[in-house]
């Protein structure tokens, strides 16, 4: 009796949800794959849902409409569709869909990636705008960047012919250069396991994975305040591990400044403190620089490596170019403008390895129109820059990785050319565009100057897999693993 009882619970259950599907589907939708009762098209995305959009487009074109549970999505597919809605529409669909596990009190409401663009957002990202991004501070940080880069070389020569994942050597880097630009000091030392480093970089990566775990309030929004499976707890957690890595650091600054001359060091902390933001504001203005800063740009890196190691005149291009105009010295950032085909380089992957492949998903704050077709008040948005990027009738022969394509070409990744959007466009483009892309240059040459390598335990580059991992970052999937040898 009791199994009978609980059958019919889920016949009851199941057919409410059907009918909130069937009966909310809105008029003029862009066209999409049939959806099932109740899941809709969820099984049909499997593991890598940026190609299986890129798929579907093929199909159905510029936009095409997804019901994920009783959400409904759509996808920008093209150039022209990205340009519809994060330029032409882009004060509608500035709205920010936040997944149900990051709905973590006190953290949307003060995240320039999460906020809705309001008058704290305005707020937080003209902070960011006028003080950290400025070409100025840039410009200022660069000596800071080119000895942590060094420091990077040093540790790694002190590895040579060790296996090494150079991934989270990247990362910890990276963590030092955002933590001298932020605190004008290391968060922790290469190598060290025990140091802050290695905690931020498993929080960061747990947050992460979670927002690319399934979560049941994403499907259906009436089970959203349930966290059913205790993601929201646990993101939560890491937030709190992460704000750890620099609390004392920032209580040390603010005793110093409430002192009379107290020692002021003029670096990002010390405009935060001035600004008038208060504690989780500011915790939450640096959890979106550094996780932003530290594990994109690595992935990004890492991706850009792993084209050196498969496509080999590639890299004999880029120090050919680096030999003729920087010579025997080591380089600097003021040489990256001078260098054409690194910048192309860098252009290629960023096409083919977009960070965020679908982009922080949009929402429509009202119904509106687009490429006549209808997209409803709270409708989801997605923008495939993934599939933009490998997209046959924009580029040609799209699967190959050939910076020679960029060399005669205005195309950039501003956000002024829909081709290329890997930091998205529009108000809600990454602000941090100009920083990442000197820290993706930066490294990748002191790497091609300071070292040759190859893969381990013999492997030939053509049995290197380029596999990806799919989340709100693209991952390389296995990492990769190479033995270095410094160069004459």
């Amino acid at each position: 009796m009791e199994i009978v009882t609980v059958a019919l619970i889920a016949i009851v259950f199941t057919t409410f949800l059907y009918l909130i599907v069937r009966e909310s589907s809105p008029k003029g939708l862009p066209p999409g794959p049939k959806p099932w009762p109740i899941v809709g098209n969820l099984l049909q995305l499997g593991e890598k849902p940026h190609s299986q959009f890129a798929q579907l487009a093929e199909t159905y074109g510029d936009l095409f409409t997804l019901k994920l549970g009783t959400q409904t999505v759509v996808v920008a597919s093209t150039p022209l569709a990205a340009s519809e809605v994060l330029k032409t529409h882009d004060r509608t669909l500035c709205g920010r869909y936040v997944f149900q596990s990051f709905r973590v009190k006190k953290h949307v409401e003060n995240s320039i990636v999460w906020n809705e663009c309001n008058e704290t957002w305005k707020k937080l990202r003209k902070v960011c705008r006028t003080q950290l991004f400025t070409q100025k501070m840039i410009e200022n940080q660069a000596e800071v960047r080119e000895i942590k880069t060094m420091e990077m070389v040093e540790y790694l020569k002190k590895n040579e012919g060790i296996e090494v994942k150079i991934v989270e050597v990247i990362f910890g880097t990276l963590v030092n250069m955002f933590g001298n630009l932020i605190f004008s000091q290391d968060i922790f030392k290469l190598g060290d396991e025990s140091s802050g480093s290695l905690e931020m970089k498993q929080h960061i990566w747990r947050m992460l994975e979670l927002g690319n775990s399934a979560n049941p309030g994403d499907y259906v929004p009436l089970l959203g305040s349930l966290d059913l499976f205790g993601q929201r707890k646990d993101v939560a957690d890491c937030l709190q591990g992460v704000y750890g890595v620099w609390g004392a650091m920032l209580k040390e600054r603010k005793i110093a400044k409430q002192q009379i001359n107290g020692d002021t060091k003029n670096d990002f902390v010390d405009v935060l403190l001035d600004s008038g933001l208060d504690d989780q504001q500011i915790n939450s203005l640096l959890l979106d620089m550094f996780s932003a800063g530290t594990e994109t740009t690595a992935s990004t890196i890492e991706w850009a490596l792993t084209e050196l190691t498969k496509n080999p005149q590639v890299t004999v291009n880029i120090r050919s170019e680096l030999l003729s105009v920087v010579g025997k010295r080591t380089v600097k950032e003021s040489d990256i403008p001078n260098l054409p085909y690194l910048q192309a380089f860098v252009k290629e992957t960023l096409r083919l390895h977009p960070p965020t492949p679908l982009l922080i998903p949009r929402r429509a704050l009202e119904t509106c129109h687009v490429l006549n077709y209808t997209i409803p008040k709270e409708c989801q948005i997605m923008v495939n820059a993934w599939g933009i990027g490998r997209d046959p009738k924009t580029w040609t022969d799209p699967l190959k990785f050939s910076p020679d394509r960029f060399l005669n070409s205005s195309i950039d990744f501003k956000g002024n050319d829909f081709e290329l959007i890997p930091f998205g466009a529009g108000r809600r483009i990454c602000p941090g565009v100009p920083l990442a892309t000197q820290f993706i240059s930066l490294i990748v040459l002191a790497v091609l100057q300071n070292f040759d390598w190859e893969l381990p335990k013999g492997m030939d580059r053509s049995q290197l897999i380029m596999e990806e991992k799919f989340g709100l970052t693209l991952q390389k999937e296995p990492p990769l693993y190479i033995v270095l040898k410094t160069r004459d």
